[in-house]
């Protein structure tokens, strides 16, 4: 946010970019479009003793469903993560399912149990799940996660948040590689925590790499692969920004060409691969070729540390 932002968030005072949000006072204020010009408007903002808040990012909005069994820390950064993700890469309204511009979130500890079977069911883990009349986001965390202080129980939120943010681009089912999907996301997640946290969840949690990811990478373009953490995943996807880094792309527009520019082409496509030929300078079939000059180690394809999240979305 700029500094003439910071200073004139108030209503119908000038803001430079939709989805941009500012607390004033407690009041929260968002950047949205009014005639021909972008003005500082209150943002809605409900919530109920312990389970509902309304967040508002553009005109899409996640209801929180947060049960009292996740620590009063957790949910402070959950909706601190949330809010940062907004402003990031904000959700096109109606996108996710039809004619929708809302989604739930249903989050709690583990050893709960699932408090939310009434509404959806005995789902458990993490996940976006339903279909395109109403998707929801899953966020079960476990309680070991909790005890030990782990990042992942942070990670998972720009993760699953990211398979929003691919769904409000392609517009209809992720029915693309597995690879691309899944690495995109988590490579978005470890890219976060890098950032926000100061700390390189690659390193921590995505050095699994398997052989096949060199020398057989086609097996991952479907869920059947097995892997851990989605670590040959993230690699190919690693592996795909440093060979456009080879001609002459910068890592932010690498970057953006996987995150924003693919999907935005997927939608438009009936097969993923069609829109990989046309997004990117390499076809596929030659990407994959070129992994046999690549060790299966992730520190051989990671991002520079220094990358910020703004650079690559706003390029």
């Amino acid at each position: 946010m700029s500094p003439g932002d910071t200073a004139s968030a108030k209503i119908k005072a000038k803001c430079s970019k939709i989805g941009l949000t500012k607390v004033v006072n407690k009041i929260t204020f968002t950047c949205s479009k009014s005639g021909k010009n972008l003005i500082w408007s209150k943002s809605k903002i409900t919530s109920t003793t312990t389970t509902s808040v309304q967040a508002t990012l553009e005109k899409f909005s996640f209801k929180y469903n947060l049960d009292s069994s996740l620590p009063s820390d957790f949910v402070a950064e959950f909706q601190t993560v949330m809010k940062n993700l907004g402003e990031l890469t904000p959700i096109e309204s109606g996108s996710i399912s039809s004619n929708k511009s809302s989604m739930d979130v249903y989050s709690w500890k583990s050893t709960t149990g699932n408090p939310f079977q009434s509404q959806i069911g005995d789902i458990t883990g993490s996940s976006i799940s339903g279909n395109q009349n109403k998707r929801f986001m899953v966020l079960e965390i476990p309680a070991l996660e909790f005890d030990q202080k782990l990042m992942h129980r942070y990670s998972v939120i720009p993760h699953e948040y990211f398979h929003v943010y691919q769904l409000s681009l392609a517009k209809k089912d992720l029915g693309a590689g597995k690879w691309i999907i899944e690495g995109g996301a988590a490579t978005f997640e470890s890219l976060y925590i890098q950032q926000y946290y100061g700390y390189n969840y690659f390193k921590d949690a995505q050095t699994n790499v398997g052989l096949a990811a060199i020398n057989n990478p086609q097996i991952f373009e479907t869920y059947g692969s097995e892997e851990i953490n989605y670590g040959s995943s993230v690699f190919l996807v690693l592996a795909l920004v440093k060979e456009l880094q080879k001609l002459n792309y910068s890592e932010q527009q690498a970057f953006r060409m996987v995150y924003l520019d693919f999907w935005i082409e997927f939608a438009k496509q009936s097969d993923w691969k069609i829109a990989f030929d046309k997004i990117f300078p390499v076809k596929l079939a030659d990407f994959y070729q070129s992994l046999l000059g690549y060790t299966n180690n992730i520190n051989s394809v990671l991002p520079s540390e220094s990358l910020r999240l703004q650079t690559i979305f706003s390029s």
